[in-house]
């Protein structure tokens, strides 16, 4: 009948009264399901070892490792790497695959099995290591022989020690090589940015930025050496003037002696014009450079006027010789002889002459000194009014260098941590794994979970034959009795008829019983069946379930 809402537990006990049967052969038939399950699922035991993450020896704040992976990401990759194809199978073939069960089993489906039944636990611990956040994980093994688990995790264990240790050293090995091809690359840029400084400075030596405070001193000691020179030149000038004059007064009283002695031998006007000419080639040496105009003419003017003087000497000379007929030498050298005791002055002419030659030639060294500092200075002045550029130029390759510089000072310090971390891995002193007890022998199978079978077996025939009694009830339209008819209807009730037994429904009935009376014959036929076959095992089974929930009491 369906249910209504105005129902007692009268009539909850007589729905299941009426479905006795169907939660009899639920709770018979899962029942047995789960016997099935408990007797022929074969005893997997776990072994297990608990792998302690060690760190480095080495306190992290004096020496940092190149290997920044968190420990859980490493884990990943060494399980990765050690569940390959080819660590895997060398732990089968060193276990055996005999042994493992795994005999005529084609290989992908035996590295299948192999990495189902391998368990990787972490464990965490925030108390001593907040930062990794790791310190333990466990690894382990599910077989049917404790045996083999126990080697299998013995196995595993020494690949993921062993890994863990080759992964460090690669990654520090790796950064190390990496980091020294990035220095000899960047050294190689610095060396070349270096020589290009190098050659900038040597061609544009004079106009360097930091040669402006040598190029302005340099400028103001030309300018003291020009001014110097000008005083000195002008002092040359007057201290020559004077001794032209002084020259001059001694020449024109030894001209007058020289007349008397030599009867007139040079004209007077001859001598009065070399006496000008030199004047007037002094002053314009004073004025101009020897190669002026001026100044060549005015000495063209005094070598003509003194080869005219000797040609008339020479002539007078010969002269004297024909009339006397005696030696010109010998008369020349005495007449000079004379002319030189009787005219001390010539003497003091001449010294006074060659420290006016001797003027000349410090005058003219002063004046090339000055007109040098003076092309020397437009020199320095070009080159100071190039200073911006060059240091604009200068600028852009010094920063390019610090930048160079920078990076390689940078990598050299990585390098060095680099080598240092590469030592640390190299003497395990880095972050290690180290195992704090073997594996485990099992002595108690961890699966199949029998008493979760049995519990959830319970539970189920339980959900079927109390659920599925309701379900049937609330799909049957049939009412039954008055009372049930007065629940869905508002109407009086004039008579009841009872059921009417028929051939029919005494058919039906016997067909029930029967049913019912054949399936309970067939399931406790099977349930003796069974018991008899594996009874042993089944107590067994039961004991351990026994005392599987008193270790947990």
């Amino acid at each position: 009948m369906p249910l209504h809402p105005n129902m007692v537990p009268g009539d909850y006990l007589d729905i299941l009264r009426r479905r006795k049967w169907l939660i009899v052969f639920s709770f018979l038939i899962i029942l047995f399901a789960a016997l099935v399950y408990c007797v022929f699922i074969p005893d997997q035991y776990r072994s297990s070892t608990t792998i302690l993450i060690i760190p480095p020896a080495v306190a992290e704040g004096m020496v940092r490792t190149t290997v920044n992976a968190s420990t859980r990401d490493r884990l990943q990759a060494i399980e990765r790497d050690t569940l390959s194809r080819t660590p895997l199978l060398g732990v089968i073939n060193g276990v055996g695959i005999s042994r493992l069960g795994f005999t005529g089993v084609p290989e992908e489906d035996m590295l299948e099995k192999m990495r189902s039944r391998i368990g990787l636990e972490i464990e965490r611990n925030t108390d001593r290591y907040s930062e990794r956040n790791v310190n333990t994980f466990i690894l382990s093994f599910l077989h049917e022989n404790p045996k083999v688990a126990q080697e299998v995790v013995s196995s595993l264990s020494s690949l993921f020690i062993g890994e863990n240790i080759k992964i460090r050293e690669a990654v520090t090995q790796e950064t190390s090589k990496f980091l020294d091809v990035q220095m000899k690359e960047t050294r190689a840029k610095l060396e070349q940015q270096e020589e290009r400084i190098k050659q900038y400075k040597l061609r544009f030596g004079g106009e360097l930025p930091q040669q402006e405070q040598a190029n302005l001193s340099r400028l103001q000691r030309l300018q003291d050496q020009i001014k110097n020179n000008s005083d000195s030149i002008a002092r040359l000038q007057d201290r020559k003037v004077f001794m032209e004059s002084q020259a001059s007064t001694l020449a024109r009283n030894s001209l007058e002696g020289d007349l008397k002695t030599e009867d007139q031998i040079i004209p007077v006007n001859l001598l009065s014009e070399l006496a000008i000419r030199r004047r007037k080639l002094d002053e314009a040496t004073r004025k101009f450079t020897p190669l002026h105009p001026s100044v060549i003419q005015a000495r063209w003017e005094v070598e003509q006027a003194e080869a005219e003087i000797a040609r008339v000497r020479e002539e007078t000379r010969k002269v004297q010789a024909a009339s006397t007929g005696g030696a010109p030498k010998s008369l020349s050298t005495q007449s000079v002889s004379g002319l030189q005791q009787r005219s001390p002055e010539m003497s003091e002419v001449q010294r006074l002459r060659g420290q006016i030659a001797q003027a000349d030639m410090e005058i003219t060294a002063l004046r090339r000194e000055s007109a040098i500092a003076s092309r020397t200075i437009d020199d320095i002045q070009r080159k100071v009014e190039r200073l911006p550029q060059r240091e604009q130029e200068l600028v852009s390759l010094t920063r390019d260098y610090d930048n160079i510089k920078k990076s390689y000072e940078e990598l050299l310090s990585k390098k060095l941590r680099a080598n240092i971390s590469e030592s640390l891995e190299e003497g395990q002193k880095g972050e290690r794994f180290q195992m704090v007890e073997p594996p485990s022998l099992p002595l108690r199978p961890s699966k199949p979970d029998r008493l979760k079978a049995i519990a959830l077996a319970l539970l189920a025939s339980l959900l079927v034959g109390v659920g599925g009694s309701f379900g049937l009830e609330i799909l049957d339209p049939t009412l039954r009795g008055s009372r049930e008819f007065k629940s869905f209807f508002d109407m009086p009730i004039l008579a009841c008829l009872p059921v009417i037994q028929d051939e029919r429904l005494k058919r039906r009935s016997s067909i029930r019983r029967a049913a019912v009376v054949g399936g309970l014959v067939s399931l406790m036929g099977a349930y003796v069946v069974f018991l008899t076959i594996y009874g042993g095992k089944i107590l067994s089974i039961l004991q351990t379930i026994g005392s599987t929930i008193g270790g947990k009491n």
